[in-house]
Parts: C-alpha cells; structure tokens; sequence
C-alpha cells in the first residue's frame, strides 16, 4: 500500500467514518467492537475521553488514541505521560514494516498493555478513495493553515494568484487529454482518436464520485476506430457497454430488450476480443435511481451512437466557435442525446421504476462542460493551433457565471480565502490551490502563504489543518 502523508486529525475523520472499515481486530488477533466513540478531545491527552470497548469477552471503558503508526506512541513520548493513564485502546493507520515484533501492544506508565488496531487493514474501499471523498466534504471544522491571516493580504495579491491558478488549472487539465491521446496513439492529428478521449472523459464525468474508476476502465475498453469498422446499431451500443461492464452476465429476467441485446452481445465479444468487467465492481449504494450506473451505463451507449455517426464532436467545436451562448447550445445538444426506450421505464434490468429517464439534467451538462469540454477544446485549439478558438475558451472561461458556493470545498475556500466565486475560471482556481496547495502543505510555494508565514518556519503545516 503506498502510504499517504495523513495526518492524524484525517485519521479521525475516518476513524468516525463507521462506513470506511469493518470487521476489526487487535493486533493480536482479537475480536473488537467498538460500544462507544467518545468524545473527541482537542487538549493535551488522548484524542477521545469516555469511550468504551469489547474486546475478545471484556468490556473497557476509558480514553482512544489515533496516531499514523505505532511508532508515534514513542516520539511523542506517551509511554511516560499520565494523562494516558485510562487509555484502552491505541488506533493506528498503517502498519509499520520495520516494527520487530507485529502482534507487540504498547505500554502506559503502569506498565499496562494496551491493545492495537491497525485500521488500514480494515478498510471497505481504498485509502485514496476515502482521501478523495474526504477532501471532498470537508468537516465544519475544516481550517486551512493560513486562515485567518490570509485575510490580511491584500486584494491584489489574492487576486493576481488566483488569475495564475486558474489557467494552471485549466492547462492541467488539458495535459490529461495530451497524455491519454499519446497513450493510445502515434497520430494524434486523427479525429477518431479525439473522439475516444472524448468519450473516455465524458463517461469518467458520468460515474459521479463513486462510479467514476469503472466508467473510465468500461470506455478504454471499448476501441471506437475498432468498433466503427462493426457499424454497430443502437442495440449493438448497448449490448457493448452493458456485456463489458458485465451487467448482462447472470441476468435472470427476461423480456423482448434482454432478449436481443444478449443476441448482440454473444456475436460482438468474440470480435471485441475484450475482459469483460464483473457486476460486483459498480457501487449502487446511497445512490438515487436516477443515478443508478445501469442509467447512466445507458446514457452513454447513447453518447457512443452520437460520436460515431451524429459527429458530436464537431458540433461541440463549432458550439465553442460560433455561438453566442455556449452553455445553452451545449446543453441542448447533450440533451438531445436520449437513452434507448428499454431504459425510459427501467432503472435495471427487469426492474420498472416510477420516474421516466430519458436523458442528463442540465447540471450534469454543466460539470461536463466545466471538467470535460473546456479542457478537452482548448487542448484542441492548441495542438491545430487556432488561436480564435483558444481565445474564445479563455474569454468563455473567465466570464462564464458560476454559482457561489456550488460545493463543500469551494464553499470553504470561499470563506476562508475571503473571495467569492462569480465564473468557471474562479471556481477551478480555488479547487487548484485547495488541491495542490493547500492540502499538499506547499504554503511556501503559495503566494498568500508566502505573505502570512514569512517569518515563521513551516515543516508540516498539514499538522494544522483541520479536516
């Protein structure tokens, strides 16, 4: 496991988080049940007072302390503290490859073992799925380094920071087009392989937080320049995407629409010649219907059929070119794009559902446009080299209103960078310094860190954020 640098105030948004692990064990071996968190403590001592646990048949009631490894214990000379006198149990991340003896409890002053929990071990999802959802929601308590010193920069130089992130932005990710069209060809000039990054990109977008990874691995599988040589139907973009993303393996219903997609699927995997995804890899919890990946699975089977035969790619440059309204042309044009009937009524397979889906709302269209399009046509413009369309999409970017606030980090940078979001250009630039600034502790490389910690020494000012 590659080890993130978390501190231990993230260890306790996940150590509260009763969703993130299951099934924990002392390092010894021990059934463990957590009865009771606690409460969190922000003085000196433990991280939790009046907790209670099970472990093995005996039941404890006393302090809970979360640390990044076990060797912490010692650095920070716990061992010969009092105030950890009660402690009963000692939660740490990761294990430590270099520790002697694995199964070892650490001891208090009173020479009484305390038992160890090693909660990457017992995680439900990956360490950077859980990072990403955390950074993502931040706590009401959540504080950058410099808050609220960076309130005394001046209006300037904030602003003159966030014009330069905001193009990092945006050329960072226009850089992830570049790599992806050298990863899957020597001519990156041809069209057809603009179009499968298209769609890769797009059907990342669909997969929300929690789908996101499987969406992106389903579109690289399928190969548009190969499967356009098929001249596949409507029928035939369906059975592609649901047979790879392994959805029509094992169904048990059947009906007319089940029937023939399965005819297609059984003549186009021998020629695909493609590991098909297993069921079990899509995630449908706390998800409303709407959002269900079978949905949205069918959605883009929709959006394949447009870019192979409808050239959706060319009206979405001529959209960024000549229309006076970009949002609303696009949002018309990925609008017109409709699921198959099957899936206007459905929300899986045999299974009816009360609301009609026909089609993405308009928000939807709007992440896409801001996460997808824009980067995707300005890399566009700069490789063909068309400098009319590359300053449209600058001018676009800056301009283009966006709502305050439109989610939780951006919210929290908002206040506590005292600025307020009014385009796309303002909203990525706080998401460029949130992401590789603020929670990567490179305040001596920010220009509102440099101002407010210019006299002090900052190693870790991870250590003071509070998630």
């Amino acid at each position: 496991m590659k080890k993130l640098r978390l501190n231990e105030n993230f260890i306790c948004r996940i150590w509260e988080d009763k969703t993130c692990y299951d099934g924990l064990k002392t390092s010894k071996d021990e059934s463990l049940e957590i009865i009771d968190y606690g409460i969190r403590n922000y003085d000196s001592g433990p991280d939790y007072k009046n907790a209670c646990i099970r472990v093995a048949n005996a039941v404890y009631s006393g302090s809970i302390e979360i640390h990044r490894s076990i060797d912490d214990w010692y650095l920070h000379n716990h061992d010969g503290d009092n105030k950890y006198n009660d402690l009963i149990l000692h939660v740490v991340f990761y294990d430590e490859d270099d520790f002697e003896d694995k199964s070892k409890s650490i001891k208090v002053k009173k020479a009484r073992n305390i038992p160890t929990v090693i909660l990457s071990n017992f995680l439900t999802e990956s360490i950077h799925d859980i990072w990403k959802r955390i950074i993502d929601n931040p706590s009401p308590k959540f504080r950058l380094p410099c808050f609220p010193q960076n309130r005394n920069v001046c209006d300037e130089v904030r602003s003159g920071w966030l014009r330069t992130l905001s193009i990092d932005r945006l050329n960072f990710r226009s850089e992830r087009f570049q790599s992806r069209l050298m990863e899957i060809t020597d001519y990156p000039s041809k069209k057809i392989y603009w179009e499968q990054a298209l769609f890769e990109f797009i059907c990342e977008a669909l997969g929300f937080s929690k789908n996101k990874e499987q969406f992106l691995k389903l579109s690289k599988r399928i190969e548009l320049h190969a499967l356009k040589k098929m001249d596949p139907d409507r029928f035939a973009c369906d059975s592609t995407l649901f047979g790879l993303s392994g959805f029509l393996a094992g169904v048990r219903f059947k009906d007319d629409y089940i029937s023939l997609i399965k005819e297609h699927w059984n003549k186009l995997k021998d020629d695909l010649q493609k590991e098909m995804m297993d069921r079990a890899e899509w995630h449908f919890f706390r998800l409303r219907p709407a959002n269900f990946p079978t949905l949205r699975l069918a959605y883009a089977s929709s959006l394949l059929y447009e870019i192979l035969y409808n050239d959706l790619l060319r009206d979405i440059v001529r959209i960024f070119e000549e229309s006076d309204d970009v949002t609303k042309g696009l949002e018309r044009r990925f609008m017109e794009i409709e699921v198959s009937e099957y899936w206007r009524t459905h929300y899986d397979f045999g299974k009816e559902g009360k609301l009609s889906f026909r089609t993405i709302g308009s928000e939807r269209v709007k992440d896409i446009l801001t996460n997808v399009l824009l980067p995707l046509v300005y890399s566009y413009s700069l490789t063909f080299e068309k400098a009319g369309l590359k300053n449209r999409i600058e001018y676009f970017y800056k301009k283009e209103k966006q709502k305050s606030g439109s989610n939780e980090v951006t919210r929290v940078m908002e206040q506590q960078i005292n600025v307020k979001i009014s385009s796309i250009a303002d909203e990525q630039a706080l998401m460029q310094l949130h992401n590789n600034y603020c929670i990567m502790g490179r305040c001596s490389e920010c220009d509102i860190g440099k101002i407010v910690f210019a006299n002090d020494q900052v190693h870790e000012p991870l250590r003071i954020i509070l998630y």
